[in-house]
């Protein structure tokens, strides 16, 4: 006699995909326990790679050339890194302006170190990015960054643009009140450093910490990481990184804004020439990037 396999049918999925056994239900627990172990598994085994130690040659400091501007100094000294020359005042003159310092450079650059806003302060790392990337270059504002991430970046070749204070002082943050409404952290002594190495060779750990260029006078300096991060938390552990020249440099959308008075002018006598022509730019719609 013929034996037939007997065939059930199915039970029917519930609302959330699983059958009414519960087994879509413990897949997708089972699935979502293993992409946290991998996730876990992944980050742990990429802290335990980093070299113990690591240097970036060939970054050049020199000295900011105004007492505010040491942002711009940072970020000439990292383009002329990756081939990309530019003098700090270049720089300056495209950094947008703004009395957010998310938004562009905030007050007179020439005023003496340490002022704070309105009257003088400086930028943070947005306006530093777009305007790197105006020059070419594939630069992405971090915040609230770990010294990992920084090390990384560090043991792959690339120095780093970070916001801290001179000297790593610790006077405190204060609120600040753009005329946008918004409110922004700021601290006395605000300064930039490049990120150029790192040590964790020493047995006993004292000489382990960071090498940073100095915008201030553009020398190479070595600090603690116990006297480096607590001045770097204090505006959220920001910084610039520069993986190198935009592969697609035409990706940015830039809209040139002519000067009103070459609207205005009634004869081409009366209109400024192209030399004296003053020109804005609005990069991808956000950014103004151009004279004050």
């Amino acid at each position: 006699m013929r034996r037939w396999k007997r065939f059930e049918k199915a039970p029917a999925p519930t609302a959330d995909g699983a059958d009414r056994n519960g087994r879509g239900s413990i897949i997708v627990v089972c699935a979502a326990v293993l992409l946290l172990s991998q996730a876990w598994f992944s980050a742990t085994t990429w802290a335990e790679e980093l070299p113990p130690s690591a240097f970036v040659d060939g970054v050049v400091g020199y000295p900011q050339e105004h007492n505010l501007s040491c942002e711009s100094r940072s970020a000439a000294d990292v383009a002329a890194f990756w081939g990309v020359a530019f003098a700090e005042d270049v720089f300056f003159r495209r950094l947008p302006k703004s009395d957010n310092p998310h938004r562009g450079f905030l007050g007179d650059v020439d005023l003496p170190p340490g002022s704070m806003p309105p009257t003088g302060y400086g930028v943070y790392v947005e306006p530093v990015a777009a305007t790197l990337r105006s020059f070419g270059l594939d630069a992405q504002a971090r915040r609230e960054w770990g010294l990992d991430n920084l090390k990384a970046e560090l043991a792959a070749g690339r120095p780093v643009i970070v916001w801290a204070t001179y000297d790593m002082q610790l006077p405190g943050v204060e609120p600040w009140v753009s005329s946008d409404g918004v409110t922004s952290v700021v601290v006395k002594w605000q300064h930039t450093f490049i990120a150029v190495g790192y040590d964790e060779a020493d047995i006993d750990r004292a000489s382990d910490g960071l090498q940073l260029v100095d915008a201030y006078d553009g020398e190479r300096k070595s600090f603690s990481y116990e006297t480096f991060v607590p001045a770097w938390d204090q505006l959220g552990r920001m910084a610039v990184t520069v993986a190198g020249p935009l592969a697609q440099p035409g990706r940015w959308i830039w809209t040139a804004v002519r000067p009103q008075a070459m609207d205005v002018a009634s004869t081409e006598a009366e209109a400024p020439s192209l030399a004296e022509a003053r020109f804005r730019f609005v990069v991808d719609g956000r950014w103004n990037v151009g004279p004050e």
